[in-house]
């Protein structure tokens, strides 16, 4: 097999099967507070304690925004989040945690985010910011193609 066709080889595959691997951790790990995955990745956007709007919800969750404004809902119906009118623009809603939110996020926070550490071999730090710094570059760099 030449280099180009194995996908061992291959960044996005290696990064998709990491990827899979943790998520299927925090699904399970999740299940135990009935909070799909799409749920608590708005969640844990929100622990900042800050209004986000919808849209910069959706493009930091990587979701459309129409998946977000379902997801929204659906945590509204549950009693996590609630919607205020922007001060600075009537027009427009920040979304913030209520108390059961937040309840939810000391719940889940400390073992919850600790599953990749958890389950992952030891990695030094240096790795793990270069990592990233490759990560990043690699979404920017696809940002800018899907933006064309």
């Amino acid at each position: 097999m030449s280099l180009v066709n194995n996908p061992e080889n291959s960044l996005p595959y290696h990064l998709r099967g990491a990827f899979r691997g943790y998520e299927t951790a925090l699904g399970r790990y999740l299940k135990r507070y009935d909070l799909p995955l799409s749920q608590f990745y708005i969640l844990r956007l929100q622990w900042d304690g800050r209004g986000n709007n919808q849209t910069d919800i959706a493009n930091r969750a990587f979701m459309t925004e129409s998946v977000a404004s379902q997801v929204i809902k659906k945590m509204e119906g549950r009693g996590l989040l609630r919607r205020k009118p922007n001060p600075e623009d009537s027009r427009a809603q920040l979304v913030f945690l209520t108390a059961r939110g937040t309840a939810l996020r000391e719940t889940i926070a400390s073992e919850g985010i600790q599953i990749s550490n958890k389950n992952s071999p030891d990695i030094p730090r240096e790795d793990i910011k270069t990592a990233i710094r490759v990560l990043k570059k690699v979404r920017e760099g696809f940002d800018i193609y899907n933006a064309q």
